[in-house]
């Protein structure tokens, strides 16, 4: 019933703590929902209460199941919402989202408990009118708000779990009638104050009048900004003044100087020569700052209460909302569309309380106050954190002449223990459009018992040379202990190919069949001459079938004196699968699993080129959601069995029980192919009394 419901929940916590009859008053900045509009109604009958509600729009009085309003309230859905109302102590009571205020009668007398905005302005407090009473004062700030009746109770508010902790009695009732009544005709505003209500303002410090000066700049439509200060008196100023933004005129030296020929406008003026002004002096004998000047006119027309956010003093990216965007962007979440869920947390573009340009430029400035005094060193601060964690990261790096950071690799503890259990055939290829500084990035990618991609490692290049090649396999071997893998599938580069030579002489190298069929596309003109190579490429045989398939490709359609497949037939051991077939491949043929995992990674970097800092800890988020999803293909193949179908039920239940689910479908799916064998014809051997027994599937007799 009250779920993400913040009226509804306001008014149950008020009934909650007062006696019946008492008015409840509660204040929203959005505009109340019919739901809780017509709850509202039949909590005044059952209750026999006022309730006063001031939504974003208009003000509700709901008076025995009747509304002021005459039910004309917006029957769209609640935008804000908060959390579940718990009440698992008689005085505790949790928040979820704390973006309500509820102002309530609480027996106690002065008594006012105000629960702040999730993204707090300036303009919602206006916007909202909360009463405001010397008697009822309250420090609202991010962290704990005190009460300033002189007890002990306070709302504190922790980053895990808010909540409003009242004192350990649980009789806060008292027959004595509350003498402070507060209506929304008395709401302080400040369009109606006058000199003289100014004037008779007192402050205990500057950041007090400071906060009223701009809080009334902001409900009259200008900009203030600090002026002229007065020297120091045991450590505190003795005057301060503010003046208008727009006060004084731009030096005619800015207006007369000649432009730079880039083409661009000049600088809108927006100097006006306005004299509003508020100054305070500190009274040595009172121990107070109190108002010595004001002056209300403008020479210019001030904003309305919508252009009022776009006033440059009045906007700020406070900590909450760079904190929210910081994490946004871990997962991918552009900083603009993380303002856009700010932006519909809060309400609306005025009361979010700054601009994305703003956003942006709070963003930047973090990242060029950054304690590193280069990209690099950056990264570097962040692998050697990562190694205090764990015993087994590895990273190296290679520098030049200048000490710039040249070519580097790194891996950590998991993708070693991978690599040693399934590290028989390596892919690895190069991926640009990732950083800056426009280097390859070059993943090291594996397949484990679930026929699931694995990241072995990472390195980014300075170039793609042969030797550079033959740096980053020597690193990535010595990462290894020196364990060489089996096979290694590349795309083609020729760099890539003398570095193998050089390092991996012992593991069979593989072009990708991929890229081969892509090249043969290109490279021949007939469709069929193109489906007959990829069928002496992709087709398991024997050397000899190969060289007769090859042959016959080659007559069928003229391609003896082409330069291409005479090129491709010097090299047909790096491609031809008659070549490997007694190598374990693991299923691959192709580099398909780095490509996959290169627009992975894209994915995880997000848009736009990334700095190495930047880079850095977002590979080192996409091993943990491939770490997941290789622990998640653990849990799915302990905790089910699959049911037997084949006719070969002893054969397909051993294979069940043997291999993980991933690689039992590779089995099962063989099962199934040989129901539809049959015996072609066989062929006797004399030399040991064996026969060739060939086979040919049934369907295509």
């Amino acid at each position: 019933m009250l779920l993400s419901h913040t009226e509804k929940l306001a008014i149950t916590y008020g009934l909650m703590k007062m006696k019946n009859g008492k008015p409840i008053r509660v204040v929203n900045n959005t505009r109340v929902c019919s739901d809780c509009h017509t709850a509202a109604k039949y909590m005044s009958v059952v209750r026999k209460c006022e309730i006063f509600l001031k939504d974003g729009t208009r003000f509700h009085h709901f008076r025995e199941g009747k509304c002021t309003c005459n039910d004309c309230c917006s029957s769209q859905p609640n935008l804000v919402s908060i959390g579940a109302l718990r009440t698992s102590h008689p005085n505790l009571v949790s928040i979820g989202a704390l973006r309500t205020k509820v102002v309530a009668d609480l027996e106690e007398p002065r008594r006012e408990i105000k629960i702040s905005y999730l993204f707090p302005s300036p303009l919602s407090r206006i916007c909202n009118r909360v009463p405001s009473n010397p008697a009822m004062e309250a420090s609202e700030t991010a962290e704990s708000i005190h009460l300033s009746d002189d007890t002990e109770e306070a709302i504190h508010l922790s980053d895990t779990e808010e909540a409003i902790h009242l004192s350990d009695t649980e009789d806060n009732e008292t027959d004595e009638p509350i003498d402070l009544e507060v209506s929304w005709e008395d709401v302080l505003d400040y369009r109606k104050l006058t000199v003289e209500d100014v004037m008779a303002k007192t402050f205990k410090t500057l950041e007090e009048a400071e906060k009223f000066y701009y809080s009334y700049a902001l409900a009259i439509g200008f900009g203030p900004r600090r002026d002229t200060r007065g020297g120091l008196f045991e450590g505190k100023l003795r005057t301060r003044q503010w003046v208008c933004n727009k006060q004084g005129y731009r030096d005619k030296k800015w207006l007369d100087r000649e432009t730079d020929g880039s083409g661009r406008n000049r600088r809108k003026l927006t100097r006006q020569g306005c004299m509003a002004k508020f100054r305070v002096n500190y009274m040595v004998d009172e121990g107070y700052y109190a108002v010595r000047a004001f002056d209300e006119d403008h020479s210019h027309q001030c904003a309305n209460p919508r252009q009022a956010a776009f006033i440059r003093s009045h906007r700020n990216v406070d900590e909450a909302a760079l904190g929210n965007t910081n994490t946004m962007t871990k997962v991918s979440i552009r900083p603009c569309h993380a303002f856009e869920y700010m932006v519909e947390q809060s309400g609306g573009y005025i009361t979010v309380g700054f601009t994305r340009k703003d956003l942006y430029n709070k963003l930047d400035q973090q990242r060029r106050t950054t304690p590193f005094e280069s990209d690099s060193e950056g990264a570097l601060s962040y692998m050697s954190a990562l190694a205090a964690k764990d015993t087994h990261f590895y990273c190296r790096f290679s520098v030049d002449d200048e000490d710039r950071l040249v070519n580097i690799f790194w891996r950590d503890g998991n993708s070693y223990v991978d690599y040693m259990c399934w590290g028989d055939v390596l892919v690895f290829d190069s991926t640009y459009n990732t950083n800056v500084y426009g280097r390859p990035l070059v993943l090291f990618v594996g397949s484990n018992n679930h026929r699931g991609s694995i990241l072995l490692g990472v390195g980014i290049l300075g170039d793609e040379t042969a030797d550079t090649y033959t740096w980053l396999l020597s690193t990535f071997l010595d990462s290894m202990k020196g364990k060489k893998p089996t096979a290694v599938i590349t795309d083609g580069a020729e760099s890539m190919h003398i570095a193998i030579g050089r390092v991996m002489l012992e593991a069979r190298h593989r072009l990708c069949s991929w890229h081969l069929s892509r090249n043969a596309h290109t490279n021949l003109n007939s469709k069929d001459a193109e489906k007959a190579f990829n069928g002496c490429m992709n087709k398991f045989q024997t050397v000899q079938h190969f060289e007769e398939m090859w042959e016959v490709m080659l007559q069928e359609f003229e391609l003896r004196n082409h330069f291409w497949t005479t090129w491709m037939y010097e090299r047909r051991q790096l491609w031809a699968q008659a070549f490997f077939g007694d190598v374990h491949m693991a299923g691959m043929r192709s580099t398909q699993r780095s490509e996959s995992k290169n627009n992975f990674v894209k994915d995880t970097l997000g848009a736009g080129k990334k700095k190495m800092v930047d880079i850095v800890p977002q590979m080192d988020r996409a091993h943990m959601r491939l770490r997941n999803n290789q622990v998640r293909d653990d849990f799915n193949t302990m905790n089910s069995f699959p049911v037997i179908e084949t006719h070969l039920e002893d054969l397909e239940g051993h294979a069940a029980s043997t291999y993980t689910y991933d690689v039992y479908k590779w089995v099962k799916k063989e099962i199934m192919n040989e129901k539809f064998l049959v015996t072609k014809g066989f062929q006797a051997a004399a030399e040991d009394d064996h026969s060739v027994h060939k086979m040919a599937n049934f369907k295509r007799q």
